[in-house]
């Protein structure tokens, strides 16, 4: 069954996503630490270069 996306769904996702790599790429540059939710706390990180390649969503 192939999934169908709202274009709305899309344009919000791929916002959210810019919107994280900029927030990742200053607090690199600014050697900041990042809060995420891990092992049911929360935890800060240092962001790390990311080279994994995502697959676009379902179209």
């Amino acid at each position: 069954m192939k999934k169908h996306h709202n274009r709305y769904t899309i344009l919000g996702l791929k916002a959210l996503q810019r919107a994280a790599r900029k927030v990742a790429e200053n607090a690199r540059k600014n050697n900041l630490r990042i809060p995420i939710w891990k092992n049911g706390r929360i935890e800060y990180i240092l962001p790390e270069i990311n080279t994994e390649q995502v697959a676009e969503a379902d179209r």
